[in-house]
């Protein structure tokens, strides 16, 4: 049976038994208060019959039934009361509603009490033939007991009175039940359309359906409600952020990362951020989607967040690249030695042989002071690696680079990695050079040293620089001057250095001039 007729039919009999129950409670209240209110009448009745001076007087005396029968009925039929008998000690009726059973002995019980003890006192008779509340009360006279006066009424009597009242009551229950099956229809149609018309069967294979998939994505999924509490975090969210299942539920305030402080400026903003990569360490950075969750109404109900370790993607990445990687520096390294072949070559067939040994000579000196600074002051390969590359690419492009000779890395910082000063100097060492083929004699100037307190970049070129207008622009995500999808490179270089609290100082005069400060230690 579906969710919709059983949530009908459920509220149905609760109705019928919560509102049929109430109504037969209430009438058998109002038939005990109609009874007793009965009684009570007839117990009135019955003690003024019976403090009657000429019902006294025959019974004690004279004991003619006709005096008694003309008394009682010359005012019976002013009351309601079916019936009134005055009977004496030994029970003979002296009146009664059928004239020819005077005289005789009254017989429907219930009279003992009365005539034995002098009790006053109302009892019910309910027998095949009638069903009425009787009161009894003894006649007194001088002092002794010469009868008692019984008082019956009907109770259809009372009922028949009582009728209508009883027939509102009953419709106003039809009635309420009626109403409340309809509310019951109504509602349950809007539970079937809130959820989409699904059966509870069908959404928990949903639910169990979106939980496998969630776990099995390789991506870490997160989701905060409007409040920014937790409501979902798959295992890998877990495995990356350290995050527990007891965590789901609590504010992500609680969690000062930057990963949670992103999530909640997005939260804020009620704006969504794609691709942003995020430090959570020297060696794990995350590439970040926070998307705004909307309802049917296009309100904000909660941001949705997923990511990856970019340490994974750069791997793949260099994996997938490194051969086009070497064989562009290849490339460039071959291009070079092509075109100093060829000055050489021009030199010795013009018979400039002075000037052709001279040549190699400057050359072979220059190769030497590189890769000696390369070799023995930069300790380690990859960043040797990447200046050695930048060189040549300089060089072929025509533009003199100077490594200065004093530069010296014998550490890297302890909140980033070999790869962040890669980033760093690749993504200045290209801007540069981009630059510096748009002048004549480019000169491009490099130095790198760190100590037990920090590591200094520095890289200056003689360039067109970076005008007033667009300085506060070139850290944003996405900016470029150039066309094509471009524009990230500095907003990488300030998300590393401001992660390992780190400074940035640029001076553009006469060229570009990047100044970088990175602590060997937070707080430093």
């Amino acid at each position: 049976m579906k969710l919709q007729y059983k949530t009908t039919i459920f509220i149905t009999l609760m109705l019928v038994t919560v509102i049929g129950g109430i109504g037969i409670l209430t009438f058998k209240q109002v038939e005990n208060t109609i009874e007793h209110q009965m009684g009570s009448n007839a117990m009135d009745l019955a003690v003024t019959i019976a403090s009657m001076d000429i019902i006294k007087e025959t019974l004690a005396t004279t004991k003619d039934y006709r005096v008694i029968q003309n008394k009682i009925e010359s005012f019976k039929h002013d009351t309601r009361f079916n019936y009134i008998i005055v009977m004496d000690m030994d029970g003979i009726k002296y009146s009664y509603p059928i004239e020819y059973d005077l005289g005789k002995k009254y017989i429907s019980g219930g009279e003992e009490r009365v005539l034995k003890y002098g009790e006053s006192y109302i009892s019910a008779d309910k027998n095949v033939l009638i069903s009425a509340i009787r009161a009894f009360v003894p006649v007194y006279y001088d002092g002794k007991q010469v009868g008692a006066v019984l008082v019956g009424l009907l109770n259809n009597t009372v009922y028949e009175e009582v009728r209508p009242y009883i027939f509102n009551f009953q419709m106003t229950i039809i009635i309420g039940i009626i109403v409340g099956i309809i509310f019951a229809a109504l509602y349950s149609y809007s539970i079937k359309k809130s959820i989409f018309g699904l059966e509870p069967k069908e959404i928990a294979l949903l639910l169990g359906q979106r939980d496998n998939i969630l776990h099995s994505l390789k991506n870490g999924i997160m989701a905060v409600d409007e409040k920014g509490k937790i409501i979902l975090l798959n295992k890998n969210a877990k495995d990356v952020l350290g995050f527990k299942d007891s965590d789901v539920g609590k504010n992500i305030t609680d969690f000062n990362q930057a990963y949670t402080r992103e999530i909640m400026e997005v939260l804020e903003n009620k704006e969504s951020i794609y691709n942003e990569e995020v430090r959570l360490g020297p060696q794990k950075i995350l590439l970040c989607s926070h998307s705004i969750m909307r309802n049917h109404k296009n309100e904000s109900i909660g941001v949705v967040s997923s990511f990856q370790d970019l340490s994974e993607v750069k791997r793949m990445a260099e994996e997938l690249t490194g051969i086009k990687k070497l064989t562009n520096e290849l490339r460039a390294q071959s291009h070079e030695f092509s075109n100093k072949l060829h000055t050489i070559s021009g030199l010795i067939q013009l018979e400039e042989y002075d000037k052709a040994v001279k040549y190699i000579s400057d050359l072979s000196q220059r190769r030497h002071e590189i890769l000696g600074t390369l070799t023995y002051k930069i300790k380690d390969v990859h960043i040797a690696g990447i200046l050695l590359s930048k060189y040549n690419k300089a060089a072929e492009a025509k533009i003199e680079m100077e490594i200065d000779a004093g530069s010296n890395v014998t550490a890297i910082p302890k909140e980033i990695s070999v790869d962040d000063v890669c980033s760093i100097l690749g993504n200045l060492i290209d801007n540069s050079i981009e630059e510096l083929v748009k002048v004549k004699d480019g000169k491009l100037y490099i130095k790198i040293n760190s100590n037990i307190e920090e590591i200094k970049i520095i890289v200056k070129d003689n360039g067109l620089g970076i005008s007033e207008e667009i300085r506060d622009k070139i850290f944003l995500r996405g900016y470029t001057s150039k066309s094509g999808y471009r524009g990230f490179g500095l907003n990488i270089v300030k998300k590393i250095v401001d992660g390992a609290e780190g400074t940035i100082e640029l001076k553009s005069d006469n060229g570009t001039c990047w100044e970088i400060t990175i602590p060997m230690r937070r707080g430093n």
